[in-house]
This record gives C-alpha cells, sequence and structure tokens, in this order.
C-alpha cells in the first residue's frame, strides 16, 4: 500500500533531541573534570605519527555516511524512491483521467498515445455507469536491475461504485516505463480481474 510518513516534532518539549544531546554533553564534560580528567599534555597536532582528530556525526543522519560510497549509496535510494513516487502519481493521474472519462487524455498516459485497441484494463474503462473511483495501490516493484528503475509494475486495488450505489471491485496491476527522454512514465501494459468476495 502506497502510504506516506511524516515525523511531527514533539511540541512537548523544545529543542527535542539536539536538546538532550547538549545535556548529556554537558553532564559528560562535567564528570569528566571531577573525576581523573587526565592533564598531561597532548602532543601537537603537526608531529609525526599523530593522526587528526576523527569527527564525531550525528546517528542516523544523513551525514553520519563514512565515504564517497556511502553518499552514492544514498542518492541512489532518494532517486528511486523519487521514480516510483513519479510513476504512481502517474498512474493516479491517469486513474483519475478515466473516473471522470476523459478518454483524450486518459488516452495520453499509454505509450504511444494510445491504449491498445482492446484496452488491458477493459474491466475499468468499459463501465458506463461509473460514479466514483477509489484507488489503493501497493509499493510499485521495479522490473528491470536500473537504479533509478526504468520499468516498473504497480499492484491496485480498484473499488468502483456505480450510479445505482453498487460497488464492484477489481485487483490486478499496471506496468509503467519511463519515457525515452526522461520527462515521465507511461503506461504499457495492465491487468485487471474484479473481485468476488
Amino acid at each position: 500500500m502506497n502510504t506516506r510518513q511524516e515525523q511531527v516534532p514533539d511540541k512537548g518539549h523544545r529543542g527535542g533531541t539536539s536538546m538532550k544531546r547538549l545535556h548529556l554533553g554537558a553532564g559528560m564534560l562535567l564528570l569528566g573534570s571531577l573525576y581523573g580528567c587526565s592533564c598531561a599534555p597532548q602532543p601537537p597536532a603537526s608531529e609525526a605519527g599523530s593522526a587528526p582528530p576523527a569527527s564525531v556525526q550525528p546517528a542516523g543522519s544523513d551525514a553520519a555516511a563514512t565515504g564517497p560510497e556511502d553518499a552514492a549509496a544514498l542518492a541512489q535510494r532518494q532517486a528511486q524512491a523519487e521514480a516510483m513516487s513519479q510513476a504512481v502519481s502517474q498512474l493516479h493521474g491517469y486513474l483519475g483521467a478515466v473516473g471522470a472519462r476523459d478518454w483524450s487524455k486518459a488516452d495520453a498516459y499509454w505509450s504511444g498515445g494510445k491504449p491498445p485497441p482492446r484496452p488491458d484494463d477493459y474491466p475499468v474503462r468499459a463501465l458506463e455507469d461509473m460514479q466514483a473511483l477509489r484507488i489503493r495501490n501497493e509499493r510499485p516493484q521495479p522490473l528491470d536491475n536500473e537504479l533509478p528503475s526504468r520499468a516498473v509494475e504497480v499492484p491496485v486495488q480498484l473499488r468502483v461504485t456505480l450510479d445505482s450505489g453498487a460497488s464492484r471491485q477489481l485487483v490486478g496491476w499496471y506496468r509503467l516505463r519511463r519515457k525515452v527522454d526522461g520527462s515521465g512514465w507511461e503506461i504499457t501494459s495492465a491487468s485487471l480481474q474484479p473481485r468476488i468476495d
């Protein structure tokens, strides 16, 4: 299922985690000064054999990457997440046009600017008395080994409400691929079947 999670700051604590770290750091400094701080002089950093001081990054932060490989991996994960989000948005735009019965707009979402002669998602496009369409999708599944992916399959569950008030459920998937010019996604195929409870 496609869900978004947002972090909401805790309004009851001003400063949150940063303030806790500040208090913890100050407490450790105080304890170190009271209980056996070694006051032996430290050799200057310019002496041979001395190593530069290690930098400390907060745990769990993006800055905690240990090298260019980690930064590249992070960039790939972010690009993949953005690509998946764009593909799902494209599919929702298409299904919105289908629900509105705007066929010229809906057809433009297909590869080549038109669906096959008998659309792969015929069960939803053929409903003449559709009043509402509810879309629920699962996480897109990459169909290739590219990062970011250039082809995905998006599992869907559609709930169609008819003018009579009756509802139908359709389950299946849509396959999308990134356009050659990289300007977005297009639908290449689909498979939908009625769900009988």
